[in-house]
């Protein structure tokens, strides 16, 4: 995402800057909507927790993402997902009331946010498509794809995507376990469609 002046973005906004270790909560679904964040080092996983008891991963956020801004924008009282690290992270994290008065008169805060809006829609809508029969290996290559706009770029006609978290995190956002992700990464290695380097992930042609 392009970087703007802080000041101009944020301008009267009152910031307070918090760190939290690998794994912390930062909140939990259901409670009370009263701090919004901006994320400054780090990343963070977005999730709901099913009837059944798994992770439903709703975005990966990353440097100059907001957490829980969409919400807030939708007029809830309460958070509607859970949020934690997949890393150390800083936050700045900012008064929702604040937000709202800057979302409204300050032109280049509502035009950062709704970039981040725009940015954060894409991965959603992709899962909502997963929801459907789709083959598994073409679950994988969406997701990848959808993970390339913050995580990757193009590179001789291919998508390189590196990835700050584990095989087991994007097993939860497609949806599926973690061998089934291992065993259909190495049929598309196989079929020369991936090469999977750790955690990078390269797609031989543009989708």
């Amino acid at each position: 995402m392009e970087k703007k002046c802080k000041n101009c973005i944020y301008g009267t906004i009152k910031s307070e800057f918090i760190e939290y270790e690998d794994r912390s909560i930062i909140f939990l679904e259901g409670e009370p909507l009263k701090t919004i964040y901006s994320i400054q080092e780090g990343y963070v996983k977005v999730s709901k927790f099913l009837e059944s008891g798994d992770e439903f991963i709703i975005g990966v956020l990353g440097p100059g993402d907001y957490i829980a801004l969409l919400a807030l924008l939708q007029e809830k009282s309460q958070y509607i997902a859970s949020a934690s690290c997949l890393s150390k992270v800083k936050l700045r994290m900012m008064d929702k009331k604040d937000v709202l008065n800057a979302y409204s008169s300050n032109t280049a805060f509502k035009e950062n946010c709704l970039k981040c809006a725009v940015t954060r829609s894409n991965l959603f809508h992709t899962q909502l498509q997963l929801s459907a029969e789709v083959d598994v290996k073409e679950k994988i290559i969406m997701i990848l794809k959808n993970l390339s706009y913050e995580f990757g770029h193009i590179e001789n006609k291919k998508y390189i995507i590196k990835l700050p978290f584990s095989k087991t995190v994007l097993a939860n956002i497609i949806n599926i376990r973690r061998e089934t992700l291992s065993r259909h990464l190495s049929a598309l290695q196989k079929e020369n469609i991936i090469k999977v380097e750790k955690n990078t992930y390269i797609l031989n042609y543009v989708i």
